[in-house]
């Protein structure tokens, strides 16, 4: 069970998602969010420095839960690269599906200069911790001999811009469509 304080930072997560996926980066402050969230300024900054120390913590929060749902099930060293390939990119269409709000705000963080600058990723970009599997199917001559942040690339980037198409009513994340999408992206790298 979450305790009050866990709550609180919840709910001011949450709120500041609605209003940056409604007003942007560039109009958001502490006292919208406070308006919003029913509560005084003052308990936002009992928990956060400033605008900027919120917007990067919730960056980070986002992000670590992308990747804890991106790798649900998913045991590197213990599945062929293919099957971890493929659960990957499945759990990463299952977040965008399950967590639009959530999906919106990482691609406006992702395209912000105020996050590219702010957070120097302390454990590198979004796909980063694909990299291992990836390094596995070059040395396994499964994916071409190329540089493997190249390679992720190219297969999660049509992911994110369906996802973007999924979020505005144009494309449908169906099962099929998804399974057409993952090997498109394997034949796209493999040998």
């Amino acid at each position: 069970m979450k305790n009050k304080s866990e709550n609180k930072m919840e709910l001011i997560y949450q709120t500041t998602i609605e209003l940056l996926n409604e007003i942007g980066l560039s109009d958001i402050s502490m006292s919208k969010i406070a308006k919003r969230a029913s509560i005084s300024s003052s308990s936002i900054y009992f928990y956060f420095e400033s605008k900027e120390d919120l917007l990067i913590k919730l960056y980070f929060n986002l992000k670590d839960q992308m990747h804890e749902m991106m790798f649900r099930g998913v045991t590197v060293a213990d599945m062929s690269v293919k099957d971890g390939f493929e659960k990957i990119l499945r759990n990463y269409s299952n977040y965008i599906v399950n967590n639009k709000a959530n999906f919106q705000l990482m691609e406006q963080f992702l395209e912000s200069p105020f996050i590219r600058k702010s957070c120097k990723d302390h454990n590198g970009g979004v796909f980063k911790p694909m990299y291992a599997l990836f390094e596995r199917g070059i040395k396994e001559g499964l994916f071409k001999d190329l540089e493997t942040n190249l390679l992720v690339t190219y297969s999660c980037l049509p992911f994110v811009q369906m996802g973007k198409e999924y979020i505005n009513g144009e494309y449908e994340f169906s099962s099929a469509n998804i399974d057409k999408m993952i090997q498109m992206s394997w034949d796209a790298i493999k040998t």
